[in-house]
């Protein structure tokens, strides 16, 4: 009786099927994906370098994430061109030296946004719940801030131009990918648990604490008001006072409310669709599952690997309609709306 069961070559042959379709089907994926967001996040760019200044503390932080979307996805899009065309793993540009480039570019743009979302939403917290305490504001700070971001990011990345390189699926001489260089395998766990710790992991916590922190919290806190009538005042000091109205108070309030609600909304997102990409390569790098012994252990593997990477490239057509609705809500003037005038009493 004839056994049904394939055998191990035919099924090394059918994985390596898989395997070829999967890339293939990434390879489209951000060909498209870079071809939609590119223009769109140069756009985003333009629009948030012409937006009026007014008020808008945080656009420089806007900017700088559009810049390092646009530097992540333009150097996925020019890496997967140019090993599809033949410029890689030729005698034109060395394989290794590309997947050095491209890993560092993409890890430290990565950890550059993860951070600058965070310090834009602590800075953000200051203006917001402290705005007569943080009125005074300057860009020098700020850019000395995204500027310390820039550099803590590459720092945080040194490790990769020694211990990524080109490898090969089951030796051959096609079917070419990236991965950790075999003879420093011993010392990668401990190091790459650190950088994603410090590069995602760390911001997505602080992230998930704000957002609780901001849902939980009744009364910002601060500096406290206290309305009070202009008779009450009458033959008293007003140095500590200021004329405004109910009206003005609520809607101070309400913008405060939405301005940190959108603020944290685009950061969530921005993170939750890098965690499962994040996740799944750091159990890879623990229990080797792309290089496991058993065939339906790497097909499985290699599904979800494709599935989460799409999920991860999702996040350059979203982040520019975000931040367009955040530099959108921070320029637009609100209407003012007048009414009888009160004291505002700062304690």
């Amino acid at each position: 009786m004839l056994s049904t069961t394939p055998s191990f070559l035919d099924e090394e042959m059918a994985f390596l099927e898989e395997w070829t379709n999967s890339s293939r089907l990434l390879f489209y994926s951000v060909i498209f994906i870079s071809m939609l967001s590119l223009p769109i996040l140069i756009l985003s760019i333009f629009y948030i370098r012409c937006s009026p200044k007014q008020n808008a503390h945080f656009l420089p932080y806007l900017c700088s994430i559009l810049l390092a979307n646009f530097v992540l996805l333009a150097t996925l899009f020019i890496s997967v061109i140019a090993k599809n065309t033949d410029m890689v793993y030729e005698d034109t540009i060395p394989g290794f030296l590309v997947c050095k480039l491209t890993a560092f570019l993409v890890n430290s743009s990565s950890c550059f946004i993860h951070w600058s979302w965070v310090a834009m939403f602590a800075e953000r917290c200051f203006y917001i719940y402290s705005p007569l305490r943080f009125r005074v504001h300057t860009r020098y700070r700020t850019k000395i801030v995204i500027f310390g971001i820039l550099v803590f990011s590459m720092c945080i990345q040194f490790w990769i131009p020694i211990f990524i390189t080109e490898k090969r699926l089951n030796g051959q001489l096609d079917n070419i990918y990236c991965g950790e260089d075999p003879s420093y395998s011993g010392q990668t766990q401990l190091i790459m648990v650190i950088e994603c710790f410090f590069t995602f992991f760390l911001p997505l916590l602080l992230t998930i604490i704000a957002d609780i922190s901001v849902l939980t919290w009744k009364s910002s806190w601060g500096i406290t008001w206290n309305l009070v009538s202009r008779d009450e005042i009458r033959g008293k000091t007003s140095e500590h006072m200021k004329i405004v109205s109910v009206n003005s108070v609520k809607n101070s309030k309400k913008r405060r409310s939405n301005a940190i609600r959108r603020c944290l909304i685009s950061a969530t997102i921005t993170l939750f669709l890098n965690l499962p990409n994040y996740s799944l390569q750091l159990l890879d790098e623990f229990f080797n599952f792309g290089d496991s012994s058993s065939i339906e252990v790497r097909r499985v593997f290699l599904r979800i690997d494709a599935f989460v990477y799409i999920l991860y490239l999702m996040q350059f057509p979203i982040t520019p309609i975000h931040i367009f609705t955040l530099s959108r809500a921070s320029t637009r003037r609100a209407s003012r709306q007048f009414s009888a005038p009160n004291v505002l009493r700062i304690n």
